[in-house]
């Protein structure tokens, strides 16, 4: 099967894996303690920066992932711990995983935004909520319909410079609304590279959807998991519709 994300995994954690993780932990093990959660699914876990730092404060982890190129390189990363890897898409956790339970699951960074369609949205609930446990928590992010940054649409920026001993990668990315549904955003990677002195030029497409928060709160009701917190980030401010680009979820199974 063609890995949509290979080249995003192999540069990921030298560009967008510069973020502070250290700082979700936190926000996320608070919660966990105070719930007595012990084993944890990260879906969309990616090159494992989340679950290898929740299974060194001794939590059981596993980590779902669509891409193989990702899982390869968080295989190679795990050094200790009690961690389970498993390729397979979101939308369908109640198949993969059929049978099991976690005290908690996880879906953080731009994850949920894959989620292009609010059916795809229901399924990725559907299976969700059958392999929590009751009261289990749920913690995820998006980003808000309302807020979706002009400034960043129709307009070639760069990314990242990327200078190593054999490569050199200017990453940019030109962004543009889907033309049939303007909360959608065509992410458009461009990497241009050089490496061991060949130049090559590859352009990737993502649509990432921006959520609409009522629309997103009433889906997680009527899947019964009850909301209850939204924050604009891990920082505990408490999310704002009008003011917020990220929304943060925090959910329990009914």
């Amino acid at each position: 099967m063609n890995d949509e994300f290979s080249l995003e995994a192999r540069f990921y954690d030298e560009t967008w894996g510069k973020y502070d993780y250290d700082a979700d932990m936190k926000f996320l093990n608070d919660l966990f303690q105070k719930k007595g959660c012990k084993t944890i699914i990260d879906i969309g876990c990616g090159t494992g920066n989340h679950f290898i730092r929740l299974s060194k404060l001794g939590y059981e982890v596993t980590g779902v992932d669509i891409s193989q190129a990702m899982l390869g390189i968080a295989r190679k990363k795990k050094k200790e711990g009690k961690i389970r890897f498993i390729q397979g898409d979101m939308r369908r956790l109640g198949i993969i995983l059929r049978g099991e339970k976690f005290d908690a699951a996880i879906c953080l960074g731009m994850v949920f935004s894959n989620l292009e369609q609010y059916r795809h949205v229901q399924a990725f609930l559907s299976g969700l909520r059958q392999i929590l446990r009751k009261n289990g928590l749920f913690i995820f992010n998006t980003r808000n319909a309302k807020k979706i940054n002009e400034d960043l649409l129709n307009r070639l920026i760069l990314e990242r410079l990327l200078v190593k001993e054999r490569l050199q990668l200017l990453l940019f990315f030109y962004n543009t609304r889907h033309p049939r549904n303007r909360n959608v955003i065509i992410w458009r990677p461009v990497y241009l590279m050089k490496e061991n002195g060949k130049v090559d030029l590859q352009i990737r497409e993502h649509k990432l959807r921006w959520h609409n928060f009522s629309i997103l709160r009433r889906m997680l009701i009527e899947s019964k998991f009850e909301v209850k917190a939204t924050y604009s980030g891990n920082a505990i401010e408490e999310f704002n519709e009008e003011e917020h680009a990220n929304m943060w979820f925090v959910t329990m199974a009914k």
